[in-house]
């Protein structure tokens, strides 16, 4: 056997192989004499079928198939022992790139074959700069007005609704309408669009803003219209984008009153026996959520600065099995939000693939900043202590409680993520960040929001049994 060896684009190996006859007369061989031995031929006892008979019963494209199959697989698993180079870097097994019905057509036992093969291995790494960057972070400064914001939107959820008739409509109260939903260019209403008896709460983050904001001072008995445009998250879709006007006919208005900020309203919310512990508690979960979001960007800032100074030609199973992970992590999140039954006629193949491709660029781009660290790993001899492991590993399987995880691998999981945040660590301390106003280095729509505790209508409970939040 002859191996010719190829560096291919998309760190590949290929593998141009031209196989002796005797290899696969052997292997035809072989698998006649099985065949023979074992096949039921009609009107001979298993086994004293001549072989022509038998020959003619299995088919000689189904033979030269099987034996082809066998010859590949081999031939394969030889050439690659034979260069130890390539079989330690080796990632995920060999893609034929010969065409495989080209070769069952040509395939003749006992005649040289040749063929040619691919297999992917882990990429060469440029890093032409590792450290002493110069980067710009955003800083995230703490907005404790969040604390008096979240606190009320607890007060509104525990209010109590009292019917108002002497004043118009309020931020925050409940009101009773017919909503209607005309076609502006005809006029006529369109169906499944409006509903009588609506209850709608006075809140921008409940119903339609435009709506919200046109009706508040309005009154009982008023009837107020709002041009606008079907939006694409409400049903029916088949309305999304006509140019409508909404009707909206006033029935009745509630207020709320709201609970006093009280230490009862702060033990009923949470575990905490006073007002001021509850704001102690919120004002530190203000404090620590803009810490980690300023680390995000200067983590951000020094893995750009970073990627920008790699080389690397990615293979193609690394990028796959990225992208098998941000699937199953986005499917994951996804069935646990929707009805299981949904979810089974949600998932198509066609859905995974598209999901496949809206996430190439996010897989991509995750590979060159865990490439890049591990350069660094590499380059800074970084380690990982063992009882830290073994500690994180423990932890971890006590949380997951499953009997069936593979413990190893885990492990080896586990590892790389220590290897990858100490690189991190250490690129950070290596580099020169500068924290600058927030906003400042991206348009003002794309800055983060300070995030508030998000909770269900219907869910009044703080978590307040940690002060980490």
């Amino acid at each position: 056997m002859k191996v010719t060896l190829e560096k291919l684009p998309a760190s590949q190996i290929g593998f141009d192989i031209q196989v002796e006859g005797a290899k696969s007369q052997a292997i035809y061989d072989r698998i006649v004499k099985d065949l023979t031995r074992t096949m039921q031929v009609p009107g001979f006892r298993k086994g004293k079928a001549p072989t022509q008979l038998v020959l003619r019963q299995v088919g000689t494209q189904r033979l030269k198939a099987n034996v082809l199959e066998e010859l590949l697989e081999k031939t394969l698993n030889e050439a690659l022992a034979e260069n130890k180079e390539v079989k330690d870097k080796a990632l995920g097994g060999f893609q034929l790139i010969t065409d495989i019905e080209t070769l069952v057509q040509i395939f003749t036992p006992g005649q040289e074959l040749s063929f040619k093969a691919a297999i992917d291995v882990e990429p060469e790494v440029n890093l032409a700069k590792y450290q002493g960057f110069t980067v710009k972070a955003e800083e995230i400064k703490p907005d404790l007005t969040e604390v008096d914001r979240t606190l009320n939107e607890f007060q509104v959820r525990k209010s109590t609704l009292v019917p108002v008739e002497d004043r118009a409509i309020q931020l925050n109260d409940v009101v009773t309408v017919d909503l209607k939903v005309l076609d502006r260019a005809t006029g006529e209403e369109l169906p499944d669009a409006g509903e009588e008896d609506f209850q709608l709460d006075v809140d921008e983050k409940a119903f339609i803003p435009e709506v919200v904001q046109a009706i508040i001072g309005a009154a009982i008995d008023d009837v107020v219209e709002v041009e606008s445009v079907f939006p694409e998250e409400y049903y029916p879709e088949e309305y999304v984008g006509k140019e409508i006007k909404y009707v909206v006919s006033i029935k009745s208005i509630k207020g709320r009153e709201l609970p006093a900020l009280d230490d009862e309203f702060a033990q009923s919310i949470s575990d905490k026996q006073t007002i001021a512990e509850l704001r102690e508690l919120l004002e530190k979960r203000v404090v620590d959520d803009a810490e980690t979001k300023t680390q995000a960007n200067k983590e951000r800032a020094v893995l750009e600065a970073l990627t920008a100074e790699l080389e690397v030609d990615l293979p193609v199973t690394l990028l796959q099995q990225e992208l098998d992970f941000l699937v199953r992590q986005q499917a994951s999140y996804l069935q646990e939000r929707i009805d299981p039954a949904m979810a089974k006629h949600l998932f198509t193949k066609e859905l995974v693939e598209e999901m496949r491709r809206l996430n190439q660029p996010e897989a991509v781009k995750r590979l060159r900043r865990k490439v890049a660290l591990d350069e660094i790993v590499r380059q800074e001899n970084i380690t990982v202590d063992e009882a830290e492991l073994k500690e994180r590993v423990a932890n971890t399987l006590e949380a997951i409680k499953d009997p069936n995880i593979d413990a190893s691998r885990l492990a080896s999981l586990i590892q790389e993520e220590i290897l990858s945040e100490r690189a991190l660590a250490w690129l950070i301390e290596h580099s020169e960040i500068e924290l600058v106003e927030q906003g400042s280095l991206k348009p003002e729509s794309e800055v983060l929001e300070s995030i508030s505790p998000e909770a269900d209508a219907d869910v009044v409970t703080v978590d307040a049994s940690s002060e980490e939040a």
